[in-house]
């Protein structure tokens, strides 16, 4: 269900290109050769590397002879290493060794992991290339009573492969979560929220159970749940109050839920929806229609014996209708989803230059953009009548990559947090 369910259309046409300002770094890659597996399998382990050096954002591919860098392979029984050259310079580094083990969803990942190596070699920062995604999947069930919506929570490798069904609760799961911080009341858990008993609620699982449970006890609809980046507070939407209200409740990575939930902010014959939490915790940016179209707002965070703002600092302002927003894991930026010329396309607040940037185009009506770890790269589904899939785009590139294919609409992805430096 696409969140624009919420609020009516508005349009204004203003385009703002967003400007590639760091070149990309040129890569070689040498074939694989090892004589313990086939030279397709190890073709197929060198287009995924491809694929990831590609889509890093950091970098291309290059010739041998050009190149700012040389990757040289070396496969020896089942023991990946590698020589990296930088073309000028002449200065090498090692990295491995590898193991493989010949099964290909496993040796995917390592190839991932390898990959990222790589990128912080080559840039200075970790890739992002072995995180996963999560995402809910939407398709008709056929019941006595006729064909009905169902959506299951799925997770994958950040492009789209090792797909795996994560719950099967015969009801309309949807807005999946990871928890940024691990603990022992969160660690292998993720968050959802399920209309299994008619009404959303906020449901709780773990990555190796095809059932959750209930979270919260508040009444009424539960909605839209974000958790802050320390782990320590939960925003979502409820209308407990008798409306769409912003609230938050207090965590503990090790203990779970602290006290009861506060009401954030409320707005007379208004709806709120989408809170995000900026990295440090003390705001939250959330959607609200209180001036008549919906808009991205900004707030303190309240705490208990804190008073709520009832003045937040509106920040989207040249279009009049915007969603979805996604505050960046380094704080600098805010991914959002608005209308233009009746098309729904994902715009990037830039808080250093105070921008209103697009940053995609197309027919597709796009929306619930996420950030990965790197404040790089942004993931975000397309809503269309007959499909809907995943998509991620970079920063510097521009050029989306669809992850995803087959039956079902894909929608709400969220991108695993690396917990620890990057």
């Amino acid at each position: 269900m696409p969140l624009s369910f919420l609020f009516s259309f508005e349009e204004q046409e203003i385009v703002v290109p967003l400007a590639t300002r760091n070149p990309l770094s040129s890569v070689s890659v040498s074939k694989l050769i090892g004589t313990s597996f086939p030279e397709t399998y190890l073709e197929t382990l060198r287009e995924i590397l491809l694929f990831d050096l590609v889509h890093n954002g950091s970098s291309s591919i290059g010739s041998t002879e050009s190149s700012d860098f040389h990757i040289d392979i070396e496969i020896i029984g089942n023991t990946l290493s590698s020589l990296i050259a930088l073309n000028r310079g002449g200065v090498t580094k090692t990295l491995g060794p590898y193991s493989l083990s010949g099964i290909l969803a496993s040796d995917r990942r390592v190839i991932h992991k390898f990959s990222d190596d790589l990128t912080l070699i080559m840039t200075g920062k970790r890739g992002v290339a072995n995180t996963r995604i999560l995402f809910a999947v939407q398709f008709p069930e056929k019941t006595p009573q006729g064909y009905e919506w169902r959506s299951e929570i799925w997770e994958s490798d950040y492009d789209g492969d090792n797909k795996r069904q994560l719950t099967e609760e015969r009801s309309y799961c949807i807005n999946p979560v990871f928890f940024p911080a691990e603990g022992e009341f969160t660690k292998n858990r993720f968050m959802y929220v399920n209309y299994k008993k008619g009404q959303p609620k906020l449901y709780i699982s773990s990555f190796d159970r095809p059932r959750g449970d209930p979270f919260l006890s508040l009444r009424g609809n539960q909605l839209l749940p974000t958790v802050s980046n320390r782990g320590d507070m939960i925003a979502f939407i409820s209308d407990a109050s008798g409306r769409a209200d912003l609230f938050v409740q207090l965590f503990s990575r090790n203990h779970g839920l602290i006290g009861k939930p506060i009401q954030a902010f409320s707005y007379p014959k208004s709806v709120q929806a989408s809170p995000t939490f900026r990295p440090d915790g003390k705001k939250i940016a959330f959607v609200s229609d209180k001036d008549g179209t919906p808009r991205i707002f900004i707030i303190d965070t309240p705490y208990p014996g804190k008073e709520t703002s009832q003045h937040p600092l509106c920040l989207t302002k040249k279009y009049r209708h915007n969603t979805c927003p996604a505050w960046s894991p380094d704080g600098t930026k805010l991914a959002y989803s608005a209308l233009i010329d009746g098309i729904r396309q994902i715009m990037v607040y830039d808080f250093l230059t105070q921008e209103e940037i697009q940053l995609t185009t197309g027919d597709s009506h796009k929306e619930n953009p996420c950030w990965a770890p790197n404040s790089l790269h942004i993931i975000y589904n397309t809503v269309d009548p007959s499909s809907s899939e995943l998509f991620i785009i970079n920063l510097k590139q521009k050029e989306k990559t669809q992850i995803t294919h087959g039956p079902g609409k894909k929608h709400y992805p969220a991108w695993e947090p690396i917990r620890g430096p990057l």
